[in-house]
């Protein structure tokens, strides 16, 4: 039976427990830093490789190519394997959307007000550096950073809100200066803009907040369907570092609980 299918298997079986109040999450920790493309996946630290596999079967550790039987590599294979079945959608679902909404969040806030706030720009470009410091997804590579896939949702609701909502409420002052400009020089209806303003302030705040408890449910789901693929992959990994031992100065999946 193939990782995938013993996964789906254990999901379903995995899935059942989670529905009780009672039952404690499974705690994973990322120890190491992943890039995965096509054909080669990295463990990385401070941006250095110190772990590489290429094609799911050659293994070099900082730089070093490790000789292995075919017994040995079959391992390595389903290591390789584990890793591309769990992380990379991970990443897609902690990035799809969020950029497309930060976007969305510019555009609005820059149509309540004849000049555009800087202080928006500049937020939202830290909004999307504290995004992709943790998760990366490129035309053809996935970045997730080392963390507590069991915590990821705090990221989402905490930070990422935080910092969105720092955004926002900075382009207010920013957009009540242009409307004040805009009184002192007789140039349309304060009253109404700033009506609206108010209003559609609201509903951004409204829809972040929502959007981001849903994005923090999904991830936070998907992490607990995950907990049996990560123990399965835990174990591999502890069988991979018993051929290799240098890998285990690597260890990656590090489970908690």
């Amino acid at each position: 039976m193939s990782f995938v299918t013993r996964c789906g298997v254990s999901l379903l079986l995995a899935i059942l427990p989670l529905f009780s109040v009672a039952q404690s999450k499974c705690d994973v920790e990322l120890g190491h830093g992943l890039i995965i493309t096509d054909s080669v996946i990295r463990i990385v630290d401070n941006g250095q490789t110190r772990v590489q596999i290429n094609n799911d079967n050659q293994l070099l550790i900082q730089g070093y190519w490790i000789d292995l039987s075919e017994r040995e590599t079959q391992v390595l294979h389903e290591y390789s394997k584990g890793i591309r079945d769990t992380v990379p959608e991970l990443v897609s679902l902690a990035t799809d959307g969020v950029n497309l909404g930060l976007s969305a969040i510019e555009q609005v806030v820059e149509g309540m007000s004849d000049k555009k706030p800087e202080v928006l720009q500049t937020q939202l470009q830290y909004v999307e550096r504290a995004l992709m410091d943790k998760f990366k997804r490129g035309d053809d590579f996935f970045f997730i950073a080392p963390q507590s896939l069991s915590k990821i949702d705090d990221f989402f609701t905490k930070e990422i809100s935080q910092k969105i909502h720092s955004a926002v409420h900075g382009s207010l002052g920013a957009i009540l200066m242009s409307l004040g400009d805009a009184f002192k020089s007789r140039e349309g209806n304060i009253e109404d803009r700033i009506t609206d303003m108010g209003q559609r302030m609201d509903i951004i705040t409204k829809e972040i907040d929502k959007s981001l408890q849903k994005k923090a449910q999904q991830l936070e789901s998907k992490a607990d369907e995950y907990c049996e693929c990560l123990n399965t992959l835990d174990e591999t990994e502890a069988r991979l570092q018993a051929i290799v031992p240098r890998l285990a100065a690597y260890d990656l999946v590090q489970i908690r609980s």
